[in-house]
Parts: C-alpha cells; sequence; structure tokens
C-alpha cells in the first residue's frame, strides 16, 4: 500500500493529510504552526516530529509512505528549503520528499484539473497578501508579502488598521464621522477612541486580532458607509495591482489565465470579489480557493 501525505504549515495552525493510492483518508490532523520565521527552527522541527508521530500511528505498518509534499509559510529562500527537505527526508527514509512555498500549494489546490502546465496565479489575501504564478514554461513569481510593516497592501490587517486609523480620524474631526466607529470601539469594549491606542500598542494585541477587524469594514460598508466602502475600494485596487504586476512579470499569453482566489478576505459572498474583478483585464478568470492541503496532496502524487 502507497501512501502519500500532503501538509500545509501555516503561521497559526498546519493541517495534514495522509492517504492512500486510491485517495482513501488515512489522517487528517490540525496541529500547531510551523511557519520557521515565527517559531524558529528548532520550534518547528520539535512539533513536525511530534506530527509525524502522530502520522505514523494512522498509517499500516506495512504501508509505504512512498511521498510527501509540504507546503510552509516562510520558506522563501532556497537554502531554507533545502533545509526543510533534507530534514524532512531523514525523518521518512525511502520517501519522495518536496518542500515548496504554501502558495504554490494553494495555487495548485484552486487549479482546474486540465490547466495547461498547471500555469495560473494564486491570490492571497487574508491577515496578509500576496500574489504567486506559474506561467506555461514553468517559470515562478511572487508580488507583494512583504509583511504588515513594508506591504500586506489589501489584506484583512491592512484593513483593520485602516479601520482604526478612520475611527481616530473621524475623532480628531479630520475625517467624517463613520458607522466604523460604533463597530470598532464594541468589538474592542470601549467607549472612547482614546482607549484604543494602549489596546492597539499593547503586547498582547496580534495582528490577527486586527486582521479580524477586516469583516466589520464588510459590515460597514454593507449598511451604505462611504468611509468603509473607501477602504474596501482601495484594498481591492492594492489587490488588483498584485495580480497586474504579475501578469506583466511573467508575460502570460494564455486567453484566459485562471486567478485562484485565497484567504478569509475572498469567503463566499465577500464584496472584494465583484470590486477585484472589475479592476482586473478580461483575460483573467477568478475561481474560488480550495484548502491548500489538497494542493499539497496533488504535488506529492506527481511527486513534484
Amino acid at each position: 500500500m502507497r501512501i502519500l501525505i500532503g501538509i500545509d504549515g501555516g503561521g497559526t495552525k498546519t493541517r495534514t493529510l495522509a492517504v492512500t493510492q486510491d485517495g482513501t483518508i488515512l489522517a487528517d490532523l490540525t496541529t500547531a504552526g510551523s511557519n520557521i520565521n515565527h517559531h524558529g527552527w528548532a520550534g518547528v522541527e520539535e512539533s513536525l516530529f511530534a506530527l509525524f508521530e502522530q502520522v505514523r500511528t494512522h498509517v499500516p505498518s506495512y504501508a509505504n509512505v512512498a511521498s510527501l509534499c509540504l507546503g510552509f509559510a516562510g520558506i522563501d529562500r532556497e537554502p531554507d528549503r533545502v533545509r526543510m527537505e533534507q530534514w524532512t527526508a531523514a525523518q521518512w527514509p525511502g520517501a519522495q520528499v518536496s518542500v515548496v512555498h504554501d502558495a504554490r500549494i494553494a495555487l495548485e489546490a484552486g487549479l482546474p484539473p486540465d490547466a495547461q502546465n498547471r500555469a495560473g496565479i494564486v491570490l492571497i489575501a487574508g491577515t496578509g497578501s500576496v500574489a504567486y504564478g506559474r506561467n506555461a514554461a514553468g517559470l515562478e513569481a511572487r508580488v507583494g508579502g512583504w509583511g504588515y510593516l513594508l506591504g500586506d497592501e489589501g489584506s484583512g490587517y491592512d484593513l483593520g488598521r485602516r479601520a482604526i486609523t478612520a475611527v481616530l480620524r473621524a475623532y480628531d474631526g479630520r475625517d467624517p464621522q463613520t458607522l466604523l466607529s460604533t463597530l470598532v470601539l464594541s468589538a474592542y469594549g470601549v467607549q472612547e477612541p482614546t482607549e484604543l491606542l494602549p489596546i492597539v500598542y499593547g503586547e498582547s494585541t496580534s495582528r490577527g486580532q486586527v486582521a479580524k477587524l477586516a469583516r466589520l469594514v464588510i459590515e460597514a460598508a454593507a449598511a451604505g458607509d462611504s468611509v468603509a466602502q473607501g477602504l474596501l475600494d482601495s484594498g481591492a485596487g492594492e489587490l488588483a495591482a498584485l495580480v497586474v504586476a504579475l501578469l506583466k512579470k511573467m508575460n502570460f499569453t494564455a486567453r484566459h489565465v485562471p486567478v485562484v482566489l485565497a484567504g478569509g478576505l475572498f469567503s463566499t459572498g465577500s464584496p472584494l470579489i465583484e470590486l477585484l474583478a472589475s479592476r482586473l483585464p478580461d483575460s483573467v478568470e477568478l475561481r474560488p480557493g480550495q484548502p491548500p492541503v489538497f494542493g499539497a496532496l496533488r504535488l506529492a502524487r506527481e511527486g513534484r
């Protein structure tokens, strides 16, 4: 029995699927995050070692783990990719191991089965934002993804931060009053905008918590708030710019270029999808994303 393993390693959680060659699921596990930039090499190796031990309890002793593909957030440098690949191969002697960036498995998960040369783009908008593409020649590139201090435009964090800024500017009288003031203050359980400062700047406030405010921007925009609508419009423009830059950089020549939408901001019914579509060329075919772990499994099955 040949076993395939796909792993989606993010900053907050890691999802792992182990399946037989015919697709029967033996294990579907969710464990701690495995981004080396957040947890360090020692922390990630320790958590992965424990994860692999869990996987082995679900795999029959007579089975052969033939191939693993691991997609990691934070694996951007080739030396890091090689190091993780070699370490993982040592844990699974005889198995074929590939380590890729998490955007690669998100793309693979969302592409149609008949996608020519597995070419396309994935646009990820969650806590952060990044666009990654692969063209028909097999060349790969990314745009954005520079983190919350230097980039991540149009992301959940970006929208959340700008929502707080809008509240403070309205309080100052520099910008119009906005429904966001009521929503944001309520979300943090405070009465005055000035009370936001020790919370936002406090060590316990994470980027993920700020990113959750993006849903308030969507809520206020749906209620007709012009400030929130402006934030969404600007965010959609920033996300569209990532895709347009990648189309130019990679010289896509196909009549239809699949663009997979991944991340929490593109959940079903999100107004960002329509706003984004209006800013992209007609050649772009937007597609809903699928759980990236299935992209890792696809690559494991193909041995790459």
